[in-house]
Parts: C-alpha cells; structure tokens; sequence
C-alpha cells in the first residue's frame, strides 16, 4: 500500500436523515486531519441561500450554515492512536475520541447530539476527522445517522407544494 486510504459512502440520504460510512487505512505515513470529511452542504435537499427558494443542487450559493444532528454512531477501530470527531468552526468543538468498537443510538444509550459548535465563528455544520497516533495497518470504520434540522434541507416543499402545505385533515370544522 502506498499512502494512506480513505473512503465515503452515502448509503441513505433522504430529505430527514442521512446515513454515512466512512473508512480510513494508514500505512504509517501520517495522520488524517480533514475539516469536511461530512460536508453537509452536499446532502440531498439542502437548500440555497438565494431569495427565491429552492435547492442548492439546481443552483445558487449556499446556506453559511446546514444543520445536522447525530442520531446514532457505530464504529470499529483497529488502532494504537484514536479518531477524533468534530463540528467544524474557527474554534472545533470535539464530537467525540473514538477507539474500539461501540454503538451509540438516540433510542436509549444517548439523546441525539446537536451541532455544539452552532452559532459560533465560521460554522457551518461539517463533520470533520482528526487521526491520533495512526500508525502503519491501523483502521477505522465509522457509520453514521445524521438527522436534517428542517430549515436547513428540503421536507418535500418543492416536489408537491399544495400538499405539503395543506392543512391536516379533520371530520370536525
């Protein structure tokens, strides 16, 4: 192996939530340190910032701020060092250290964790990945489900526009 690997997979990405696998096999050349492993800007139905509505994938220039939230995490690492996760922003805000193998889920074992670098210098709701200690045939495998904060990412508002903002149905007036 020549340098170190590193994939990303998109294995769901609906207009609510997002499920993302991410690896990473070093050959002992270095760490990782990558500020938008998760750009959130790039998942379906994220909306631009443009006056008039509409999504950024058709166009425009982005919001300076997409809304993810974790619901749920499941990782393995095979490493000495640890993999570090974090919101992006001037100043990061650590998600989490990850070594050994886990799962963590909003349905029990935790709430689900909200950006705690939001409202602070230059965040934009990216997920980044820093690698401590890697060393040569050490891995990580890292699944995650992000939930979409509503204002930020596209509900159906554009595929069916009366529909989506009709009122509920009720027998009584």
């Amino acid at each position: 192996m020549s340098g170190n690997i590193f994939t990303y997979q998109v294995i769901k990405d609906t207009t609510e939530h997002a499920v993302i696998k991410l690896t990473g096999l070093f050959d002992g050349s270095g760490q990782e340190s990558n500020t938008a492993r998760i750009a959130a800007n790039t998942l379906y139905g994220a909306l631009n910032a443009n006056t008039v509505p509409g999504l950024l994938s058709d166009g425009g220039t982005a919001l300076p701020y997409y809304g993810l939230n974790i619901n749920r995490i499941w990782y393995d690492t095979a490493c000495t060092g640890s993999v570090e996760l974090f919101w992006q922003a001037d100043t990061t805000k650590t998600l989490m250290f990850l070594n050994g193998n886990l799962e963590f889920d909003g349905n029990g074992n935790w709430t689900t964790l909200p950006n705690a670098a939001k409202n602070t210098a230059n965040c934009n709701g990216n997920i980044g990945v820093n690698t401590l200690g890697m060393v040569a045939n050490s891995s990580y495998t890292i699944l995650l489900e992000l939930r979409k904060e509503n204002e930020y990412y596209q509900r159906g508002q554009f595929n069916e526009p009366a529909a989506f903002n009709y009122t509920p149905f009720s027998v009584r007036p």
